[in-house]
């Protein structure tokens, strides 16, 4: 408890040195809670680990902390129209259902090893979004590159990096993200707090000036991490 105590404060410190928007602005915003409450009925992946909440496990099995997912939806509805929406990692498709249910984008694109355990309740999460495309495989292989540059029209509106967790992962996914995206395209980091390889390319990103930070979301209890940046 004490360590993720820690890890809390020095993402606070860290936010707002860099000044990102957290959640305690976004939090004013009235949706905010019933968006809240809608994500934490919809289910989790496993309620001893995700907490914050949940009422069951199963549904949509999200592996989202409710206040920093309810933030990124906020965040991205200030953003429509959202045209071309790729996601890297889609677990059980959960998280990809819910914010197409609530964003409403014109069209959807999954990037996904199909290795998840969760990863057999896709079929069902997915037909619920049209239209989707999804490949199926290493999203770091030439396969994955020329399955994009086939379908992406124009540029990417907005990215969601939530694949492998590792340096190396990341970097891979955010380079690949880079040859379809434009200055402006928003580009989504899952697990900036949980996982030390994601932290170090969000922070390096903005280091380099690859990317403009835009927002953290950190949630007070469970906390993962959610980092919003532009391309530039």
């Amino acid at each position: 408890m004490a360590t993720r105590v820690r890890s809390k404060l020095r993402s606070e410190v860290r936010r707002r040195v860099q000044g990102l928007e957290g959640i305690e602005s976004v939090s004013r915003n009235p949706e905010f809670e019933v968006l809240r409450s809608q994500i934490r009925a919809a289910g989790t992946d496993k309620l001893s680990h995700f907490a914050n909440g949940y009422v069951r496990e199963g549904g949509l099995s999200l592996q989202q902390n409710p206040d920093e997912f309810a933030a990124l939806c906020i965040a991205l509805a200030g953003c429509k129209p959202i045209r071309n929406y790729l996601e890297i990692g889609s677990a059980s498709g959960g998280a990809c259902r819910f914010l197409h249910e609530y964003l409403h984008f014109d069209r959807v694109f999954v990037l996904d090893d199909g290795q998840h355990p969760r990863a057999s309740e896709q079929e069902a999460n997915f037909r619920e979004i049209k239209p989707l495309e999804r490949f199926i495989g290493d999203s770091h292989s030439q396969d994955a590159r020329r399955f994009l540059a086939q379908r992406v029209e124009g540029t990417l509106d907005v990215a969601f990096i939530d694949g492998d967790h590792s340096y190396e992962g990341a970097a891979a996914d955010l380079r690949l993200v880079s040859a379809f995206s434009r200055p402006g395209t928003l580009v989504i980091f899952h697990d900036t707090v949980a996982c030390e390889g994601v932290r170090n390319v969000w922070q390096r990103s903005m280091r380099t000036g690859m990317i403009k930070g835009v927002a953290e979301f950190v949630g007070d209890q469970a906390p993962l991490g959610i980092g919003v940046g532009q391309m530039q």
